[in-house]
């Protein structure tokens, strides 16, 4: 997969502005007809100048009504909808690979329910100290206030543990394993339709994440003389995490945007490291704010199929470490 995906950021650039070019070029020769769908499917990489080699990600919607995606930006025609859907999605790098279904009803009154299912596999190797698969169970609530805007409160759970034991003649060990995490978020967008261009979408969001990670391993040895040797060691870690976030795409028309971003997390982290010769404990915090900037282009060069390209460029600004990554993604889109 890492021969397919990556590549140079100035290689990105250049196959981003021809297919921009080619894109403007060609819709005054072919208009795609924008007729209502009731499916969405879609297959996308992305290439990043991070750590990672990238990703591959495939989804697929279902609209139990249909999908009105006429004068309106072609990204938000399912925002827009406001109609009950089931999903379901596959993302893969060269060490995670991530399963996910969901769906959500809306009722008559504009309220709505969903429920989000995710399994996280990991390889083994590159994440030995740790459960080597995740399962997130989510609910969400939410209002339809106007045709344009939404408020949506979600739950999610995850929650792992893992136990082990091994014994012999000489040598008897217990270990055991848990990892705990609760989310929950608000989120609120709003869609401002402008005269002279498409429109501006608004979304904020806030969550408190709570995680808690524990460790124990118990062993005990018999020498050559006799002697047992216990060795018993723990390890408590708690994660409290406040998010807030602030995103705004202006849609200069129906096919392209240009946005931004701003979030602070502000961290807590509390620790307890204790065995039968020693014990430390403390806690620290710290703030840390990531920025973006980004510009996002949706070609519909057919009645069923459009080509997605999107360039985001973000920073991170951290009480420890700064740093900033580019990445450029690609997909094709398929409604009908």
């Amino acid at each position: 997969m890492t021969g397919i995906i990556t590549r140079t950021m100035a290689t990105t650039m250049t196959k981003m502005s021809i297919a921009l070019m080619l894109a403007l070029s060609t819709s005054s020769v072919y208009a795609a007809q924008d007729n209502a769908y009731h499916h969405e499917a879609e297959i996308g990489f992305l290439d990043s100048s991070g750590e990672a080699d990238g990703l591959v990600n495939a989804n697929y919607r279902y609209y139990f009504k249909a999908v009105e995606q006429a004068d309106k930006p072609y990204a938000l025609a399912g925002f827009f909808h406001q109609g009950s859907t089931v999903a379901a999605r596959y993302v893969t790098t060269d060490v995670e690979d991530l399963y996910n279904i969901s769906g959500e009803y809306v009722f008559d009154s504009k309220w709505f329910i969903g429920a989000e299912v995710s399994r996280l596999n990991i390889e083994e190797d590159n994440y030995s100290s740790s459960p080597d698969s995740f399962t997130t169970y989510s609910a969400n609530l939410g209002y339809f206030f106007t045709d344009h805007s939404a408020l949506t409160l979600n739950y999610s759970r995850m929650s792992e543990s893992e136990s082990s034991s091994f014994a012999s003649a000489t040598y008897n060990s217990e270990g055991y394993k848990s990892n705990d995490l609760d989310v929950f978020s608000l989120n609120y967008e709003h869609f401002i339709p402008l005269q002279s261009t498409a429109g501006v979408m608004l979304t904020g969001a806030f969550s408190y994440s709570d995680q808690k990670f524990t460790s124990n391993d118990l062993s005990s040895s018999v020498d050559n003389l006799g002697q047992v040797t216990i060795r018993d060691s723990k390890i408590d870690m708690g994660y409290s995490i406040y998010n807030l976030a602030i995103n705004a795409d202006w849609y200069i028309n129906n096919a392209w945007s240009v946005g931004a971003n701003v979030e602070q997390r502000y961290l807590d982290t509390s620790y307890n490291f204790s065995g039968t010769s020693f014990d430390n404990q403390g806690d620290n915090d710290q703030t840390d704010t990531y920025t973006g900037i980004n510009t996002r282009y949706f070609w519909r060069f057919a009645d069923v199929f459009s080509a997605k390209f999107a360039l985001e460029h973000s920073y991170f600004n951290g009480e420890y470490d700064n740093d900033s990554q580019t990445s450029f993604s690609v997909g094709i889109n398929a409604r009908f």
